[in-house]
């Protein structure tokens, strides 16, 4: 199991499923969310999900996440579970 620091905390990550995807994708539509606050709902969803002991709220979550070098750990969150916020270039 891959681990990933955010803040002081490391925390164990594996890949999400389908399943994982509609539900969240559920969870957006019921609260309608913002695509930002919805990036930060997958991660915490996926840290709730391989480790138990965490129990912190989504504005508790992304308080930990420091801006500086977000886009590093976004994308280290990213591979490790298989989550492409990266949408293909239409081609003209």
């Amino acid at each position: 199991m891959a681990k990933v620091k955010i803040g002081d905390v490391e925390y164990k990550l594996e890949s999400l499923t389908a399943l994982d995807l509609k539900k969240l994708n559920k969870e957006k539509e019921d609260k309608k969310i913002s695509d930002y606050d919805q990036t930060f709902t997958i991660y915490l969803y996926a840290i709730k999900k391989f480790n138990d002991n965490v129990k912190m709220s989504l504005e508790e979550f992304m308080d930990s996440f420091p801006l500086s070098g977000m886009q590093k750990k976004m994308k280290e969150i990213n591979e490790i579970t298989g989550i492409n916020f990266t949408q293909p270039k239409k081609i003209s």
